[in-house]
């Protein structure tokens, strides 16, 4: 009888620490999301990754027209900013010039480390700069999570004979723009030589594109990847 208590027993010990090793909230998957938007003379493309919609990294291409055009990556831990990386050209008076920046934000947002250079030159930078970084993530990352709720995203690939051939996996789409595009863009899309690169937010349903917005339309462009700045 004692050693069958002392079975029992010692049965119930290695069962409750099994039991302990159990993970309480599994590993959740980690998600990449692409999408994009057009402000004005801006055009921006992103790429989000998150879990459990709490963001990792959002890394982005960003054209100006006339101003210039940079790529940056922002950085965040347990929901907070924490750092910026951003590389490109602006404009700087009468010129564009190139340049490159770097800041760290402590958990509160209070930037803690900053490096600024503008054609080789150190210059300091201001409160409103570093509160404008903070800005365009922030912009970004509701930007990102509105399009993931519609289930829309970038679609990008060479335009051709009529159709959109993705970028992805070399598959001819149907392209269908709501709103409507003005008539020079139509004409553009109708003529017979082709051969441009077309980047859209919109949804996906099997071999067709509802696209909300025309991001980029350029002859001869590549398909857009994660600027290396963010490795």
């Amino acid at each position: 009888m004692k050693r069958s208590f002392l079975f029992l027993l010692s049965s119930f010990l290695l069962a409750g620490c099994e039991s302990t090793n159990i993970p309480d909230n599994p590993v959740t998957q980690i998600e990449t999301q692409v999408g994009g938007q057009t402000l004005g003379d801006t055009t921006s493309v992103y790429w989000y990754t998150h879990r459990q919609n709490r963001p990792i990294d959002l890394s982005e291409h960003v054209w100006m027209g006339d101003y210039g055009d940079y790529e940056s990556v922002y950085r965040w831990r347990a929901g907070k900013l924490r750092e910026v990386k951003r590389t490109g050209q602006q404009l700087q008076g009468d010129s564009v010039k190139p340049f490159s920046l770097h800041v760290r934000y402590d958990t509160q947002g209070k930037a803690v480390f900053q490096r600024y250079l503008v054609d080789d030159i150190v210059l300091p930078l201001s409160d409103t700069q570093l509160h404008r970084y903070t800005e365009q993530a922030a912009r970004a990352l509701s930007t990102m999570r509105a399009q993931n709720k519609e289930g829309q995203r970038l679609v990008q690939g060479q335009w051709r004979d009529g159709t959109l051939v993705r970028c992805d996996d070399g598959k001819a789409l149907k392209v269908t723009f709501t709103p409507a595009l003005p008539d020079h863009l139509n004409k553009q899309l109708a003529a017979p030589q082709g051969g441009y690169f077309i980047a859209v937010v919109g949804k996906v349903r099997r071999n067709e594109v509802t696209a909300t917005e025309l991001l980029l339309l350029q002859e001869g462009g590549s398909c857009l990847v994660p600027p290396p700045i963010a490795e």
